[in-house]
């Protein structure tokens, strides 16, 4: 079972010394009589010291008690309210050294979840931290509260003011916050840290590297063949092959070079050249085969047949 929500008489203890030690301890002694009666006794610094740890006041007089702190000692825009929360949290911190981390300000602001939602006894809060690419967001509140809501978003502004102070991150701009409260909900957005820069051009793809064959090969190679067709006679006469007429289907690309590979020299036929003229061809004189000599069967033991044996 929920009960009757209050606030803890400790936290405006607390407030009205960090505004005794921020304002001057005159404005502080002065302010009880500047407020209606039923609110005297939360705002005496007197009767606050002496209350106990767990005394609590309902919330609906802790409120007005707030409200009345801010228009008394300020202008009524919660400034002060806020100049004042920012002392007490900062004194908190340097209490509590553990809940300080140096260089990370969104670790410290969320060890700080504690001492706001330690002064209110049965009061349920929203308190929502959240990362942004210029700093964070912080959102806090009452349900069904406006005015409590209102209160606490100043104090959520005090609470990351504080924490800039001793987790102050590297290379950071200036701390700027913006309080934006709708019904029960109030968001605090702090950014501190620097613009993001522009996104990187997109990469081209690399242009393809020509094959195309260098005009310098060209020239070097129909000038060797030039030099070789002055210089050897022969070769002219043979019909050596200029690679630089050659159809470009021949033509192979070798790395940077281009080499050519020449056709083989044409063969130079033997036969007589083929006559053009209609006249017929000259007769052939018939010449007679040579006689050939009888020889006589050899003679000797070989040549001739042997003798037939005659009977014994």
């Amino acid at each position: 079972m929920v009960g009757t929500a209050k606030l803890r008489t400790w936290f405006l203890r607390n407030l009205l010394e960090a505004a005794e030690r921020e304002l001057g301890a005159q404005p502080v002694a002065a302010l009880p009589a500047r407020v209606p009666d039923r609110l005297r006794a939360h705002l005496s610094l007197e009767r606050l010291r002496a209350s106990g740890a767990l005394d609590a006041i309902p919330l609906d007089e802790g409120e007005e008690a707030l409200v009345a702190f801010d228009q008394m000692l300020g202008d009524g825009t919660g400034r002060v309210f806020e100049r004042v929360a920012c002392e007490m949290l900062a004194r908190q911190l340097v209490q509590a050294t553990a809940a300080v981390r140096v260089g990370d300000l969104f670790g410290t602001v969320a060890r700080l979840r504690g001492p706001f939602e330690h002064p209110f006894v049965d009061t349920p809060l929203t308190f929502e931290l959240q990362k942004t690419p210029s700093g964070l967001t912080l959102t806090v509140g009452v349900a069904g509260r406006p005015r409590a809501t209102r209160l606490l978003g100043q104090l959520a502004s005090a609470a990351i003011t504080a924490a800039e102070r001793f987790a102050r991150e590297a290379h950071a701009e200036p701390l700027k916050l913006k309080t934006e409260t709708i019904a029960d909900r109030s968001r605090v957005e702090a950014r501190f840290r620097r613009a993001s820069s522009a996104p990187p051009p997109p990469q081209l793809d690399p242009v393809p590297v020509s094959k195309r064959i260098s005009p310098v090969s060209r020239a070097s190679t129909s000038l060797s063949a030039e030099v070789a067709r002055i210089l050897a006679p022969s070769f002219r006469r043979e019909r050596a092959p200029d690679f630089s007429d050659e159809p470009p289907s021949r033509r192979h690309s070798s790395g940077d070079m281009d080499a050519v590979t020449p056709e083989p020299p044409a063969r130079i036929s033997s036969a007589p050249p083929a006559r053009t003229s209609s006249a017929p061809p000259p007769k052939r004189e018939s010449v007679p085969p040579p006689k050939r000599e009888s020889v006589p069967p050899p003679s000797g033991p070989f040549g001739a047949e042997p003798p037939t044996r005659k009977g014994t």
